[in-house]
């Protein structure tokens, strides 16, 4: 009985501030270990992506170099542009992987010393620090420039092709179309990194009226199209 008593006495405030921080260290390490490792596995597949298509890059544009020293086709000439932008599309995502790495190093040497309050701390403020400068979108972008590179890439190919036969522009049809789903149609399968993108740029520059009346146009012929199954 006397101990059941002394459960019920409030707690001083000390073991509460303890009790606090003990819990918020494991929800947060909890977090962290999924967000470093999520994060961290996306960087290592840019670096690698990223060496292996700078490496094919180099050896395409070495390969179309000699034709450049007599009069070169102005096809060619656009080809060329194209590979050097997508080259150094790749070479920037990876140098921006080399520094995600480091940044998340950074974030998870958080609260590696001191007490058990002054490492939440430190930890909630290097949190904080990440959402206010977006850091989650930032690192989203890189398989968008990586596939910008990649797409550029296609383009030179498909351009330089084009003098051997205009059938092969096929294959940068074929990409945009997909792009172009998954941009148009939120329930498409073929969804990019790019998709989300373009729709927030799309909402912000269509005026509320314009959208007002194509959701409109949708809401009917989703009607018109369920009226006709039922019958």
């Amino acid at each position: 009985m006397s101990k059941a008593i002394a459960d019920l006495k409030p707690k001083p405030t000390t073991e509460k501030k303890t009790a606090f921080w003990n819990g918020y260290h494991t929800l947060a390490s909890e977090y962290d270990k999924e967000f470093l490792q999520k994060y961290g596995t996306d960087l290592d597949t840019s670096l690698i992506f990223a060496g292996l298509f700078s490496a094919v890059s180099s050896a395409f544009i070495i390969q179309i170099q000699p034709e450049f020293e007599t009069t070169p086709h102005r096809l060619t000439v656009i080809a060329q542009s194209f590979l050097y932008v997508s080259l150094g599309s790749t070479l920037l995502t990876a140098l921006l992987a080399v520094l995600g790495k480091q940044w998340l190093m950074y974030y998870s040497a958080a609260g590696e010393r001191g007490t058990v309050e002054t490492r939440g701390l430190e930890r909630q403020r290097k949190l904080d620090g990440l959402q206010k400068w977006k850091f989650e979108l930032i690192m989203q972008a890189f398989p968008l420039l990586l596939q910008f590179a990649l797409f550029l890439f296609a383009a030179a190919l498909s351009v330089y092709l084009w003098k051997i036969h205009p059938i092969t522009v096929g294959s940068t049809i074929a990409y945009l179309a997909l792009v172009a789903s998954a941009i148009f149609f939120k329930d498409s399968p073929f969804q990019t990194p790019l998709a989300p993108f373009c729709r927030a740029i799309g909402s912000y520059m269509i005026p509320e009226s314009v959208k007002s009346k194509g959701q409109a146009l949708y809401m009917e012929c989703v009607y018109l199209h369920t009226t006709c199954q039922l019958h």
